[in-house]
C-alpha cells in the first residue's frame, strides 16, 4: 500500500469513529426521552454542535484526499503534472471559456464555478481542464422572467502547436438545452448552421460554422468525435478556434461521488474518472497534423 492511501484509510478509521460516537449522543437523545426529558433537547443540540464541528469537516477532508488522491493516480499522471488544484479559475478562466464561443458562461451577476483544475501537457499539446458549473440564463418567451439554467460537466482547453484557421463549433442538441443554444448562436451574427458530413453525428449534434464559408470537420476528425459520442454517457461540445481546441461534457467530472459505506482502496485511488481524455487527445491530433 501507498503512504497516500495508508493515510486515506486512517482518515477513513478517524471519520467511521466520529460516526459512531455521533450514533452514540443520538442514542443519548433518544434515552433522555425516558429518563430525563429535559436533557432531551441540550443533548440534541451537542449531536448537532458535534455534526457541524467534527463529523462533517471530517468527511470533507475525506471525499477531498480521495478526489485529489485519484487525479494524482489517474489524470495527472496522464499529462504528466504533479498536483490537481481544487479550486479552479487560475488557467481555465471564464473569460476563456466565453471567448471558445460553446455556450453563454455567465453573466454580470453569476460566474460558473470552477473546481479541481489540472494543467499539463502531451503530445506538443498543453491541455487544462476542470469541472464546471455554468449558469445560462434563458427566458421561456420573450418577455418573460428570467431564469436560470446550471450545466454541469467537464472542461477541457487544448493549446495546439499551431494555427488551423479553422472556427466552428460541432454541438450535441443536449450539450446545451435548446433554448439556450439558439438563442446564444442566434446573437452571434458571424456563425451559421452547416450539415455534417456525418449522419449518425448529425442525428445529435449540430455544426455551428462562419458565415458564407464551407468549414467542415474532416472525415478523419469526425470519426475521432463519433467514437467518443458513442464511448462517453455524457454530452459533447467541440469548439475549434484557431489555435485552440475546447470540449465541453456535460454530466461528466474529474470529482466523482466517494462512497463512505466502504473501506478505500488502491483500486478505488486507480479508477480513472475521465478516461474520456484519450479520446480528446485524439481530436487535438487530428487537429495539430
Amino acid at each position: 500500500m501507498t503512504t497516500s492511501l495508508n493515510e486515506i484509510q486512517q482518515l477513513y478509521h478517524k471519520y467511521r469513529l466520529l460516526v459512531f460516537a455521533m450514533l452514540m449522543l443520538l442514542v443519548a437523545a433518544l434515552a433522555m426521552a425516558f429518563v430525563n426529558r429535559p436533557l432531551v433537547f441540550p443533548v440534541l443540540a451537542l449531536a448537532v454542535a458535534f455534526h457541524l464541528l467534527f463529523l462533517r469537516p471530517c468527511q470533507k477532508r475525506y471525499t477531498t484526499s480521495v478526489t485529489r488522491a485519484s487525479l494524482r493516480q489517474t489524470v495527472c499522471r496522464f499529462l504528466g503534472t504533479k498536483e490537481p488544484a481544487e479550486t479552479g479559475g487560475r488557467l481555465l478562466t471564464a473569460q476563456l471559456m466565453e471567448d471558445a464561443g460553446l455556450m453563454p458562461c455567465g453573466d454580470d451577476q453569476s460566474q460558473p464555478l470552477l473546481c479541481w483544475e489540472i494543467h499539463g501537457q502531451k503530445k506538443d499539446m498543453t491541455l487544462t481542464l476542470c469541472d464546471a458549473t455554468i449558469p445560462q440564463s434563458f427566458r421561456l418567451t420573450k418577455k418573460g422572467k428570467k431564469r436560470v439554467h446550471f450545466n454541469a460537466g467537464v472542461w477541457i482547453h487544448v493549446d495546439l502547436p499551431g494555427d488551423t484557421g479553422l472556427h466552428y463549433k460541432v454541438i450535441d442538441e443536449t450539450a446545451v438545452p435548446t433554448p439556450i443554444r439558439m438563442d446564444y448562436f442566434a446573437q452571434k451574427w458571424s456563425y451559421e448552421t452547416g450539415s455534417l458530413g456525418d449522419p449518425e453525428l448529425a442525428k445529435r449534434m449540430v455544426l455551428y460554422r462562419p458565415k458564407d464559408t464551407l468549414q467542415q470537420p474532416s472525415p478523419a476528425l469526425l470519426e475521432k468525435l463519433s467514437g467518443l459520442v458513442e464511448y462517453t454517457p455524457g454530452y459533447v461540445a467541440l469548439g475549434v478556434n484557431g489555435s485552440h481546441m475546447d470540449v465541453f461534457i456535460r454530466g461528466r467530472f474529474l470529482a466523482r461521488p466517494v462512497s463512505v459505506s466502504a473501506k478505500p482502496s488502491q483500486a478505488l485511488l486507480d479508477f480513472d474518472p475521465l478516461p474520456e481524455l484519450s479520446y480528446v487527445l485524439d481530436l487535438a491530433k487530428i487537429l495539430a497534423i
